[in-house]
């Protein structure tokens, strides 16, 4: 059994791991053509909660897409300890940037809460299984907050689990 610690003052914060996987029922060009619509955004945005949701930027470039979405997080949803740190409703801002990877899609993700020390970074690979394809989420939540971050980023990791459950029964729905 492993033992978590908080880093001690000038050491480096510890992340903590973010790894979720869907499966989901359309080919990997029919779920990227989904992801990189406006509407689709949208529509995911307001279905999955979250306050004053927005498309921020949703373009492509060079052959990579970026989406840039933004929405609050009601202060009264949030466990006491975590809105006990950030004034108001906090308001997040995640950034994807997806290009084609073979028969599939990758893309760099972060996510960071405005006015907290919070961040969320990773990848997401979109790749072929059987019919249909499989979405995998590889990131990690650093909170470098001394004693409580590794508190604060295991409810990150688990609020946004939680997030990536229901926005991929959303978009299975639509495929």
């Amino acid at each position: 059994m492993g033992l978590s610690r908080s880093p001690s003052e000038g050491e480096a914060p510890v992340p903590s791991p973010l790894k979720v996987s869907h499966s989901l029922p359309g080919a990997p060009a029919a779920v990227y053509a989904l992801l990189t619509d406006r509407d689709f955004q949208e529509g995911r945005l307001t279905e999955t909660g979250g306050n004053d949701p927005q498309v921020v930027d949703l373009s492509t470039t060079d052959g990579k897409t970026t989406i840039v979405t933004r929405q609050s997080i009601p202060a009264s949803v949030l466990p006491s300890m975590v809105a006990s740190m950030i004034p108001g409703d906090p308001v997040t801002e995640r950034t994807e940037v997806w290009a084609a990877d073979g028969d599939g899609y990758t893309a760099t993700f972060s996510v960071v809460v405005k006015g907290a020390p919070a961040s969320l970074k990773g990848t997401m690979t979109l790749s072929a299984d059987g019919e249909g394809s499989t979405l995998a989420v590889d990131g990690s939540a650093v909170v470098p907050i001394p004693l409580f971050g590794s508190k604060v980023e295991a409810i990150i990791v688990e609020q946004v689990g939680a997030l990536l459950d229901s926005e991929a029964a959303y978009t299975a729905a639509r495929l």
